[in-house]
C-alpha cells in the first residue's frame, strides 16, 4: 500500500501547532515526504539536502520525530532509521536482509504493557517493538521459490 504524503499537509500540522516553517525546514519535509515507503537515515536527508546546513536538517528530523510526523526505526543491526508515520501508537516489522519496514499494530502488546504496568513500580512512559525476520521476497530469494 503505497500513502501519498504531500509536503503541504505535514507543513499545515506544524503550523496549526505554532511551529514556523522557513525555506529550509520547508524543503527537508518536501524531501522527507518524497520518501513515501523508504526508510531513510538523518545522514541520507543532510546528504541529499547538502546546501541546507547539517543543523537545520537534524533540528527538522527531530521537530517530525517529537510530533509524530515520522517514526525511528531500529533495525536489527542496531542503525537508526526513519520512515513516515501512519499515525497512531504501532510497531514495526523490519527485513533482516533488505531493511523493508512495515507497521504493526498488536493489541495483544498493549495487553502486556498493562500486565507490566500492573505488576511493578513503574511508571511506563514508552515502549518500542520491532519485530525482525526476512520479507516474502527476501524469504522466496532464499528458499529459491
Amino acid at each position: 500500500m503505497t500513502l501519498s504524503f504531500p509536503p503541504d499537509g505535514l507543513v499545515s500540522e506544524l503550523r496549526d501547532q505554532g511551529f514556523k516553517i522557513t525555506t529550509p525546514r520547508y524543503q527537508v519535509i518536501e524531501w522527507v515526504t518524497g520518501q513515501q515507503e523508504d526508510n531513510f537515515t538523518a545522514e541520507e536527508a543532510a546528504a541529499a539536502l547538502d546546501s541546507i546546513g547539517r543543523a537545520t536538517v537534524y533540528r527538522t528530523l527531530k521537530l517530525l520525530l517529537d510530533q509524530g510526523l515520522i517514526c525511528r526505526v531500529i533495525l536489527n543491526d542496531g542503525g537508526i532509521c526513519y520512515r513516515l508515520s501512519h499515525k497512531g501508537h504501532h510497531h514495526h516489522l523490519v527485513c533482516v536482509s533488505c531493511g523493508a519496514t512495515e507497521d504493526i499494530h498488536l493489541d495483544d502488546v498493549e495487553n502486556v504493557i498493562q500486565r507490566v504496568r500492573e505488576s511493578t513500580e513503574y511508571e511506563l512512559v514508552g515502549h518500542r517493538l520491532e519485530v525482525y525476520g526476512f520479507c516474502p521476497r527476501c524469504k522466496s530469494a532464499q528458499t529459491g521459490l
